[in-house]
């Protein structure tokens, strides 16, 4: 003899929901590996290392001119030469500055 429908409907809506209950019980695996997991809060801490080069490049630079200053009152009739020596010296530590900078801002918003 067959149901009503309303019965079947009934029996259906009980048989999901078991299987829902069964499904949210068993715990399901997780594929993932330990180089995939990422911290989303580490890229500060990554650029605020890097901003440490920044501090040595304004001690490298103090240094440039502070010795210039020195070797300019020890000697002030080759002025000019290490006038230039001087420059030279804050371009490049400027540079270290710059790609140290660069190097801060890709990890921030890369």
């Amino acid at each position: 003899c067959p149901r009503p429908p309303s019965t079947h409907l009934h029996t259906m809506m009980r048989q999901v929901s078991r299987a829902a209950a069964r499904s949210a019980l068993v715990a399901q695996p997780r594929h993932s590996s330990s180089l995939q997991v990422t911290i989303s809060g580490l890229n500060y801490v990554g650029t605020g290392l890097s901003a440490i080069a920044l501090a040595g490049v304004g001690v490298g630079i103090g240094n440039v001119f502070g010795n210039f200053l020195l070797a300019a009152a020890r000697q002030p009739n080759l002025m000019r030469a290490l006038f230039n020596y001087a420059i030279l010296g804050f371009a490049l530590t400027e540079a270290i500055g710059l790609f140290a900078l660069m190097i801060a801002f890709l990890m921030l918003f890369a």
